[in-house]
């Protein structure tokens, strides 16, 4: 078996650097969006503006359903703004990007004040439904008795 260097307290060790590392990655990362955040909420409403009062009103379901989980969400968008406004954008891409898709395989929905051609098909009843056909079970075989010196047990190993 492999072992790992230094122990138990090599793999804590490692995990602190791993920690320390993520903690000063995110910190940088927010310090970056932090200053993005102006650019990416303008970038959103072009791209999108409908993403922007969507997650309002989804904010809004769910602080009539869950009042704890929408104040949640709310302290999230909140006090990681950067990162909330990094989540705005990439929705307002993947809202886009669907409704690429949708006009591509042509499944967008017709509008609604237009008529939608359809063509009437005649059904007719099939009438009675054929009754099904009784089968007779085949009748029963007598097994031969087993003699007094025969296992009866014998035909199930067999």
């Amino acid at each position: 078996m492999g072992r790992v260097p230094g122990g138990s307290l090599g793999c804590f060790l490692a995990f602190a650097l791993l920690l320390f590392g993520a903690y000063y990655a995110l910190t940088g990362l927010y310090y970056v969006l932090y200053w993005a955040a102006p650019a990416l909420v303008v970038l959103t409403l072009i791209v999108n503006w409908r993403v922007i009062p969507d997650t309002l009103k989804s904010w809004l379901k769910s602080m009539q359903t869950n009042p704890i989980g929408g104040l949640v969400m709310a302290a999230f968008a909140v006090l990681a703004f950067p990162f909330f406004t990094l989540w705005l954008f990439l929705k307002a891409l993947g809202y886009r990007k669907l409704e690429k898709m949708k006009r591509e395989y042509g499944q967008a929905e017709p509008p609604k004040d237009e008529f939608v051609d359809f063509e009437e098909i005649e059904s007719t009843p099939l009438g009675k439904a054929p009754e099904p056909e009784i089968l007779e079970a085949p009748g029963k075989q007598e097994k031969p008795k087993a003699k007094k010196n025969e296992n009866p047990y014998d035909g199930f190993f067999g």
